[in-house]
C-alpha cells in the first residue's frame, strides 16, 4: 500500500512538472512595436538594426503618412529583430508593406 501511494505521488509530481514545462515553453511572445529612425528609403538602411528602436504606442507619431515604414510590429526582442532583418528572405518592400504606420 505504501509503494502505491509513493508511486501515485511521484506520478502526480511528474505530471505537474510536465504541465508547467509545456505551458511555459509554448507561450507566444507579445509583439513589440519598433520604430524606424532613419528617413532613408534605401533597402540596406531599412534592413540595418542600427536604424530601429523599440517604442510604445504612446510615443509621438512619425508625422505625415507616406510610403516609408515608420513603425513595425515584430514578435521578439532586438536580437530577434536583427536576425529577422539579416535573413535573406526579408525585404525592405515586405517591411514597408506590413508597417503599422508609415512616413514620408
Amino acid at each position: 500500500m505504501k509503494t502505491s501511494k509513493l508511486f501515485f505521488g511521484l506520478a502526480a509530481l511528474v505530471i505537474a512538472f510536465g504541465l508547467i514545462f509545456t505551458t511555459s515553453a509554448f507561450k507566444a511572445k507579445a509583439p513589440v512595436l519598433y520604430q524606424y529612425t532613419s528617413n532613408s528609403s534605401n533597402d540596406a538602411d531599412i534592413l540595418d538594426i542600427q536604424n530601429w528602436q523599440p517604442v510604445d504606442e504612446n510615443s509621438p507619431s512619425c508625422g505625415t503618412a507616406g510610403s516609408l515604414v515608420c513603425r513595425f510590429y515584430f514578435d521578439g526582442d532586438m536580437n530577434d529583430l536583427q536576425d529577422y532583418l539579416e535573413n535573406p528572405s526579408t525585404t525592405a518592400a515586405h517591411i514597408n508593406s506590413n508597417a503599422e504606420s508609415s512616413k514620408l
